[in-house]
């Protein structure tokens, strides 16, 4: 007879957990844990490392082109953080088989290469305007991947350098009031 009481409130308790178990699973605000990798996913991972390959190249472009030193040390920070997102996104595209990109777009080589060309307060100057724009226009990437990928993974490393890229971009305007910039 203790027997069967144990075996009948285990059974009861065991019901219980299920029942919890569901009802948590009821809330319509719970996004479901996506772990398959899109289309939009897919093409997030190329554009988005292309985008961290420009900006650690253009940061190392500051450290050997620019003159003031707000704008080495804006080169630093952005090898530093973005080399650390590209190794960080790197990892998640192994673990999910995605591809990503060693490269930069052909629009940002041509950037970076008609920046290569200048050197001191032109460099400063044209390098800081170049960010500004660069880093707004790359927003919208950053916030179709948040909206529209269904990884959960690849979602919450663009949101993470989404928030990077707005610290960047707020830095980056710092730099063009120290270096005198406030009317380009």
């Amino acid at each position: 007879m203790r027997t069967a009481l144990v075996k009948r409130s285990g059974a009861v308790l065991l019901s219980a957990f299920c029942l919890v178990g569901m009802a948590s699973c009821d809330n319509e605000d719970d996004e479901p844990i996506v772990d398959s990798v899109s289309e939009q996913d897919r093409n997030f991972a190329i554009s988005s490392s292309q985008f961290i390959n420009a900006q650690v190249s253009m940061g190392q472009l500051a450290l050997a082109n620019g003159e003031d030193d707000s704008v080495m040390e804006y080169g630093t920070l952005l090898v530093n953080e973005n080399t650390e997102s590209q190794t960080e996104f790197n990892e998640i595209a192994d673990s999910k088989d995605i591809e990503v990109s060693t490269d930069m777009s052909a629009e940002m080589q041509a950037k970076y290469d008609e920046l290569a060309a200048l050197q001191g307060e032109d460099f400063d100057k044209a390098f800081i305007q170049f960010q500004l724009d660069a880093l707004e226009s790359s927003k919208s990437m950053f916030e179709n991947q948040i909206d529209n990928g269904e990884n959960f993974t690849v979602k919450g490393y663009a949101e993470k350098t989404l928030s990077m890229i707005k610290a960047h971009r707020t830095e980056a305007t710092l730099v063009k009031t120290e270096i005198g910039l406030e009317d380009i």
